[in-house]
């Protein structure tokens, strides 16, 4: 008998979202979505107990003050408990041991490739890099064009200064004295 997700995390007081995590670490086995069950994730016996055990380890962890899950511990008890587990895999694939020895010759020609690229690369000169620029003139020049427009900078703040302090002084002036006029007489 298959138990489905929902009724599990109600059952055990978890979340859901721990068993899909516990899942991916393949703590939990081959996790079957039933088709009859709008595909919900439905779990075995053994994995049931699986669960429990996990759900207990973490919290005797949390009870000790552990924040943080120890998951090798976790790894332990469940090796201990239910042992390991191993798959076949059904493969057309046959690997002949010429194959094998073949993979081991490539390696090392790979290998030794590589370390004469790497003494290629340490032993070409060093003058074929171009030599650096000296830009220390330039720099200079740079610099003295800027001294020289700070200086024009601050000969315009000197005239707006003198022509609005000219303009304050107009403005003072009598009115008859501000225009001149003439006339034919």
């Amino acid at each position: 008998m298959r138990i489905p997700i929902g009724r599990l995390v109600k059952e055990l007081n978890l979340e859901a979202h721990q068993l899909r995590e516990w899942e991916k670490r393949d703590w939990l086995g081959e996790v079957v979505k039933d088709p009859k069950q709008n595909h919900q994730r439905v779990y075995t016996e053994e994995q049931v107990e699986r669960i429990q055990l996990i759900a207990e380890t973490i919290q005797a962890q949390r009870t000790k003050g552990i924040k943080r899950t120890n998951f090798e511990e976790v790894e332990a008890k469940l090796l201990d408990r239910f042992g390991g587990e191993v798959k076949r895999i059904d493969t057309d694939l046959v690997v002949a041991p010429q194959s094998l020895n073949q993979i081991v010759e490539l390696l090392m020609s790979q290998n030794q490739k590589i370390s004469e690229l790497q003494q290629l690369v340490q032993q070409q000169p060093k003058n074929q890099l171009r030599d650096p620029v000296d830009h220390t003139e330039v720099l200079a020049d740079m610099k003295n064009e800027m001294k020289k427009s700070q200086e024009r900078e601050e000969q315009l703040l000197a005239l707006v200064q003198q022509l609005q302090s000219d303009l304050d002084e107009l403005k003072k002036a009598p009115a008859k004295s501000k225009w001149k006029f003439w006339s034919k007489d």
